[in-house]
């Protein structure tokens, strides 16, 4: 594989199937939508994000123009598409209950991310209060949404549509209670997953008598679940390899990425990926356990690809640490590559930057950094009050399973701010460090990000001063030692691109070369295909040229 083969992946990164009739959304020039076996639909100069049947032949899309997050909804019929919702707000993840009417979630309150229900023009809010609603599901009937609510600490509430008003609300302390899109076993029941015992498990709620029946428990993080006929399909994170499972069956994929679990007819859809393997659309029989595979992104693009092996190490105060190390064997330098997030973790998934890196002699290894998912929710809690601190060490002391003397630091978002703590607070240990789009100044980052984010870091991170700034590594930008580049999106709402130009200013003051670049027409993220290869290039040969 090399940088030109990087034009022809198409993964996957969005679905929706309606009695066997798919629509995806594809990385084409920009993210794109087709039907399979139909073609592309006409939506020019807009990043799709999501897809959704409302008929067999009716096509809702999420999209996106310019990274901003003010993402829009359109309606794709009879071969034209048009904007139904189009606002100077964030509209995303519909489910439509009509042709008129759809539940959808959005900020336009100015404050956090609510759910409404659009009816023919009509826009009513129907979560309450100051928290952020992350994911919902509707009944068999279309009358009855369950909605999870909260920061960390996650309510569920059922709320009846044809009443107006919540019926029942599940509630534990300090705990997430949240449901997948299809979580419906019939109009009284439904499965709903919560990390109140540690790990997140699998439960039901019967509406009618109020009676929770625990489901499925075991020492792995659970994150989507799936009724289907008399059958219960779920997915378990084992190390970075999320699993599809049938609860008192077999495991029916064993390795890779697996999400967005969607049901119909007798198959299970879903996106996945592995380590030599980009994202794609495959079906599961939940009868035969036979896997189909219904789109290529890989357009047989081949190559040497490392597969990554679970590696555990202590870290500071006799925390366990979990990484995926990357190598072939016989390398003499490193790469130090650090997830976002910080609710993230490094998975069997296909990365061409770790595998390029692998290709040019460097060792890799990812750790799962304390506050990563994937451990539980101590583990995940673990970095409160505390980010850019014991995270920060767990990244540093991953280093030492390099066994090399070179090693460079790479991440993006969050994992671009620990780069760029590492950098600043560990000046000796790199060859060269890229961090992609970073955060660099938490007084900055908490005024100018997006509602939703800044009430996560209010409670994640705080407001001591002094913490503040000593997390910040703009204040810190005189220990820089080694060749640093800095990648962002001009239009990105987490991790603004002032960011980045505080680096670069601060820099050039001081006649420190920095090599930088920001994506016009680009969020948190590179949407289009040049941007995206541009910018893996740019990573992967800077750490190459300075740490020869």
């Amino acid at each position: 594989m090399d940088f030109q083969d990087l034009f022809k992946l198409r993964p996957v990164y969005a679905f929706d199937v309606n009695n066997g009739k798919i629509s995806y959304v594809v990385r084409d020039k920009i993210l794109s939508v087709y039907i399979h076996g139909e073609g592309k639909v006409p939506l020019e100069d807009v990043y799709a994000e999501g897809v959704e049947w409302i008929t067999d032949k009716k096509l809702a899309i999420i999209g996106d123009p310019g990274g901003s997050e003010k993402r829009e909804i359109y309606i794709y019929d009879r071969n034209k598409v048009f904007p139904l919702l189009k606002d100077q707000y964030d509209n995303f993840s519909t489910y439509f209950i009509n042709e008129d009417k759809f539940l959808f979630i959005s900020n336009r309150d100015g404050k956090t991310l609510h759910l409404y229900l659009y009816d023919k023009g009509d826009i009513i809010q129907v979560s309450k209060g100051d928290n952020p609603v992350e994911n919902y599901c509707l009944s068999p009937s279309k009358k009855r949404v369950v909605y999870s609510q909260g920061i960390y600490d996650n309510d569920l509430y059922v709320y009846d549509l044809d009443r107006g008003e919540v019926i029942s609300k599940i509630s534990y302390p300090n705990s997430e209670e949240t449901v997948s899109l299809y979580c419906f076993k019939d109009e009284d029941n439904f499965l709903f997953i919560s990390n109140k015992d540690n790990y997140f498990d699998i439960y039901n709620f019967n509406i009618g008598k109020g009676e929770i029946t625990e489901v499925i428990k075991s020492d792995h993080e659970k994150y989507e679940v799936v009724p289907i006929a008399d059958k219960i399909i779920y997915t378990e994170d084992v190390y970075g390899d999320f699993k599809i499972k049938i609860h008192k069956g077999n495991e029916l994929v064993t390795e890779g990425f697996n999400s967005y679990l969607t049901p119909d007819q007798d198959y299970v859809y879903y996106i996945g990926s592995t380590y030599n393997r980009h994202f794609d659309l495959y079906r599961v029989n939940i009868l035969t356990g036979k896997i189909e595979r219904l789109t290529n992104s890989m357009d047989n693009i081949k190559g040497d690809f490392a597969k990554p092996k679970v590696v555990k190490y202590e870290s500071e105060g006799g925390i366990e640490i979990n990484a995926l190390l990357y190598e072939k064997g016989g390398e003499d330098k490193g790469v130090v590559y650090i997830h976002g997030g910080p609710d993230w973790e490094c998975t069997d998934s296909f990365n061409p930057e770790i595998q390029f890196l692998v290709d040019r002699g460097f060792k890799v290894i990812c750790p799962n950094y304390r506050g990563s998912t994937g451990y539980g929710r101590r583990f995940n809690h673990l970095n409160d009050k505390d980010l850019g601190g014991g995270d920060l060490k767990d990244v540093i002391n991953s280093a030492k399973l390099l066994g090399v003397k070179k090693v460079a630091v790479t991440g993006g978002s969050y994992g671009g701010y620990l780069t760029m703590m590492a950098v600043t607070k560990y000046p000796d240990m790199w060859c060269s460090a890229a961090a992609v789009v970073p955060f660099v100044n938490w007084f900055t980052e908490k005024k100018f990000e997006r509602e939703v984010l800044r009430q996560y870091d209010e409670m994640k991170m705080g407001n001591d001063e002094n913490l503040l700034r000593d997390r910040s590594p703009i204040f810190f930008i005189d220990n820089i030692k080694s060749p640093l580049l800095i990648l962002a999106g001009e239009n990105d709402p987490r991790c603004p691109a002032e960011e980045t130009r505080q680096v670069i200013e601060k820099l050039k003051e001081r006649n420190i070369e920095v090599e930088y670049k920001i994506y016009e027409d680009e969020g948190h993220g590179f949407s289009k295909i040049e941007n995206y290869v541009d910018s893996i290039r740019r990573v992967v040969e800077f750490i190459e040229r300075h740490c020869k």
